[in-house]
């Protein structure tokens, strides 16, 4: 009995050591597949208040909640295209008129039971049976400052749904703090070029058993580049407001698929000349059949030079001409970072009806001169409005998880032709609407003189914006000299903010003086995008054990490395990050954007390869009498397949990576490609019999080799 109980308890152990082994090693790849996030200042907040170390957890742990609030708020934003309610006035301020037809409502409910409902940015506010005096309009919100655009939105939100995640500080009174507030909690939103600055007044008093100390400001930086996703949603707006492609295709679409027979679609005009009975058609069918098109040829349309672009090319024509007639330009802008998807579902009602009588639908006929013929004359009017889904998706925003914005478009046909709506294009910052606060500027005339750190060349058209008294004012955009000569608001604590496309923001403390002339420099971080290489560096196993070998080698075709770059700032800059894959063997280049700075590298390296570690038996002596064995225990160690339930060619073995810290130079980036360095353990190169399962520890261990021959990791740029 006590042998069996022994072998028992020896085998729960070593299936428990197992176990951990597994833990440990897929938690190591699915960490490393996302960045790093390290919560950093919002721009209109540079310093922070110094406190005792003790009370940093109690500092950390509302900057938590100020982040997870703001994820929630701006992904509820998203969802109902760019409100964090329609029907709470408290939350977001405007009117909406829905219902169960989404052609005579101001949003679309997603489907008939769902709370999701979707407002349009561009739709015939009218009645559908409008005649002559129809009138357009956009429930798309302002971006900035407006009482109901979206920061101001989540402000209100992140104010309502704070106190809940804090929880009252119970994880910190458990532990014998006393935590009282002082006031109450107030945000302030800072949509940036490339991110959400969060920043929250909350003034509490913390005291623990040795010290006390007071704690106002708290803040997280928000990996949404918000501003890029709502400039593409406005273009994309701007362009079916001025240019009406929605109803351009579906007219297209009509005219390709009509003709005198049963099985297509009434033709707009057409004649035929026989003896007998004309074709005809069931209204419901066709509308059947107009919706059957919308489903298919709606998500054709595409976005050129967003990430999900692609032409494809057709050797028929007419596939060719219908293909293309569903790609939009956005002008000059670069969207290859950011995805556009439009969508029409079939349970979204339509409004559809046609010159027919009743519902028959047949041509109308005539005697001719020649009484032995008869003359068909088709001529049909379609008259349609129908909802589409527009989704802008970064599938890089908040370190990887993704983002996605919906807004509605609407299209409408009258008599074969498009409505003419009123055409004025949507400004894409709203940065016109200034408060009082803004209005009254007291201070003499302020140069403000922003130049490029490496060339120290002037920067043009660079967004000056002054925050003061939780409210920014638009100063304006620098000349080509790099200048803006304005007046300032005056009061305590102003806040320069400098923005700029493809630069890294700035904020700087500044109090400009009543009537005194005043000046401002400031230098600005351009980013840059080169090309990347990843090679390895291999951890092998011999005799003695696992070691690092320095010699590089490139990755082969059945490995791919993700690469992630954080930037870390000095007080006055916005926190910067950038993204990369890379796959070995590839054909093209893979980029990654990058500026002068101090940098995190988090990389994951992937074998698609299935990595077996096969079963073993083992055995332990029981014990030893007078130097004779008296027995021993065997106990089996299961297999290990990293590649189980994985489809054959895509198994996954999170082969190493990297984490480290290096500096880029601007004499770095006069070089056109950056090469870095992974660690990989090169368990596929041990033959399959001779794998241990001891050997899995080593995927625990990347972040030791990383600091251990970090000097030999060191990323090069050639």
């Amino acid at each position: 009995m006590r042998s069996k109980y022994q072998n028992k308890k020896a085998q729960v152990a070593i299936f428990m050591v197992i176990g951990l082994m597994i833990i440990v090693g897929g938690a190591i790849f699915f960490y490393a597949t996302r960045e790093t996030r390290q919560i950093s200042e919002p721009k209109t907040q540079i310093i922070r208040e110094q406190i005792p170390t003790e009370f940093d957890p109690v500092r950390s742990y509302v900057d938590e909640c100020v982040y997870s609030t703001s994820v929630e708020g701006l992904r509820i934003i998203g969802k109902q295209g760019g409100y964090i309610s329609l029907t709470n006035k408290t939350l977001s301020k405007e009117s909406f008129s829905i219902n169960q037809n989404p052609t005579e409502s101001d949003a679309v409910s997603f489907t008939r039971d769902s709370e999701l409902k979707i407002p349009y940015w561009w739709y015939l506010k009218s009645s559908n049976n409008c005649n002559g005096n129809c009138e357009f309009a956009s429930k798309r919100p302002d971006l900035r400052q407006t009482e109901n655009s979206i920061e101001k939105q989540l402000e209100r939100y992140v104010d309502a749904e704070l106190a809940d995640c804090i929880n009252n500080f119970e994880p910190f009174r458990s532990q014998g703090y006393i935590v009282t507030e002082k006031g109450k909690i107030k945000s302030d939103v800072a949509i940036a070029s490339n991110d959400v600055a969060v920043l929250v007044e909350y003034p509490i008093e913390v005291q623990s058993q040795n010290s006390k100390t007071s704690i106002s400001q708290f803040g997280a930086t928000i990996p949404v580049n918000l501003e890029k996703v709502y400039e593409l949603a406005t273009k994309i707006t701007n362009l079916e407001m001025k240019h009406n492609y929605l109803e351009k295709h579906v007219l297209n679409l009509i005219v390709s698929f009509s003709g005198i027979s049963k099985e297509k679609l009434p033709p707009m005009s057409d004649l035929q000349f026989k003896f007998g009975s004309s074709v005809s058609w069931q209204k419901s069918e066709i509308k059947n059949r107009i919706t059957g098109l919308l489903s298919t040829y709606i998500q054709l349309f595409q976005v050129d030079g967003t990430y999900n672009y692609d032409r494809n090319l057709f050797e028929s024509d007419l596939k060719q001409s219908l293909y293309d007639s569903t790609i939009l330009p956005v002008a000059n802008s670069s969207f290859e970072n950011i995805g556009a998807y439009f969508t029409y579902l079939d349970f979204w009602p339509v409004y559809f009806d046609m010159n027919c009588k009743g519902e028959r639908c047949v041509p109308s006929s005539a005697n001719s001169l020649l009484s032995f013929f008869w003359i068909q004359d088709y001529d049909f009017d379609y008259d349609i409005s129908y909802p589409v889904l527009v989704e802008v998706k970064d599938p890089f925003a908040l370190n990887g998880e993704g983002y996605t914005f919906n807004f509605f478009l609407e299209g409408n046909i009258r008599n074969n032709r498009q409505i003419e709506g009123n055409f004025t294009q949507l400004e894409m910052l709203a940065l016109s609407e200034r408060t009082q606060l803004c209005d009254i500027r007291t201070s003499g005339r302020v140069t403000v003189n922003v130049l490029d750190s490496a060339t120290k060349l002037p920067v043009k058209d660079a967004q000056v914006l002054y925050t003061l008294a939780g409210e920014s004012c638009f100063i304006g955009s620098t000349n080509e000299d790099g200048l803006v000569v304005e007046q300032f608001p005056v009061g305590v604590g102003g806040v320069v903010n400098l923005i700029k496309e493809n630069y890294i923001g700035k904020a700087v403390e500044f109090d400009p003086r009543i009537e005194a002339d005043d000046s401002f420099d400031a230098e600005i971080h351009q980013i840059l995008a080169k090309n990347i290489v990843v090679k390895k560096k291999n951890v092998v196993k011999n005799p003695q054990g696992w070691q690092f070998a320095d010699s590089a080698a490139d990755l082969t075709d059945k490995e791919q490395a993700v690469v992630s770059l954080t930037r870390y700032g000095d007080e006055n800059e916005l926190e910067f990050s950038s993204f990369a894959s890379y796959e070995g063997l590839q054909p093209s280049q893979s980029q990654i954007e990058i500026a002068p700075g101090r940098y995190f590298a988090d990389m994951t390296l992937v074998q698609n390869e299935r990595i077996v570690i096969p079963e073993e038996e083992r055995c332990v002596s029981k014990g030893v009498v007078l130097d004779l064995f008296t027995g021993k225990e065997c106990y089996t160690v299961p297999k290990i397949d990293f590649g189980e339930g994985a489809t054959p060619g895509e198994e996954k073995f999170p082969e190493g990576g990297l984490k480290l810290n290096f500096t880029v130079t601007s004499e770095d980036l006069q070089k056109d490609t950056l090469v870095v360095y992974a660690v990989a353990i090169a368990l596929s190169d041990v033959p399959e019999a001779e794998r241990k399962v001891e050997d899995i520890d080593q995927l625990s261990k990347l972040e030791e080799y990383s600091t251990n021959y970090s000097v030999n990791l060191q990323p090069a740029f050639e």
